[in-house]
């Protein structure tokens, strides 16, 4: 009994340090993993046609410059309310998210995306985003530049 009792204790402390030595996520990786996952969700929503869930991701002071154009949440948001929820097969992005780097409430993500138009044709090109956490501790982009893009090149 009295074995039984020590082998029992023995085994409750190696599972106690065995979980207390497991690592846990900082803040910041916690940070990135919810910033990857918008990025996909964006995916999914804008390929599927969902253009209102796709606008999630702007924040309110929203703008951006991209291929000569600039863009605001303000269009953001009239785009997707015209927008019917179905999916336009003219359009699909891809993406690669090759970097992120968070600090405090602010970061920012270097990303690849390709975008296949409607003759079929894709193009290839860098980005960056800004995002901010904004006061209701969600994540959103405040700020986005593309750079110039590659044609026919494709995310890997």
């Amino acid at each position: 009994m009295r074995n039984s009792i020590y082998m029992m204790s023995s085994l409750l402390m190696l599972v106690a340090s065995t979980c207390a030595a497991a690592p846990s996520l900082t803040q910041a990786q916690q940070d990135e993993a919810v910033i990857r996952q918008s990025l996909a969700d964006w995916l999914v929503a804008f390929n599927s046609g969902d253009y209102a869930k796709a606008a999630l991701v702007w924040a309110p002071d929203m703008q951006g410059w991209g291929d000569g154009e600039e863009d605001s949440y303000q269009k953001e948001m009239a785009g997707a309310r015209k927008t019917p929820k179905v999916a336009d097969p003219k359009w699909h992005y891809a993406l690669r998210i090759d970097e992120v780097m968070v600090e405090g409430d602010m970061a920012v993500v270097h990303d690849t995306w390709t975008e296949t138009g409607p003759t079929g044709k894709a193009r290839t090109f860098p980005s960056f985003e800004v995002w901010r956490r904004q006061p209701d501790k969600s994540w959103k982009i405040s700020r986005w530049i593309d750079g110039a893009s590659t044609p026919g090149s494709s995310v890997k």
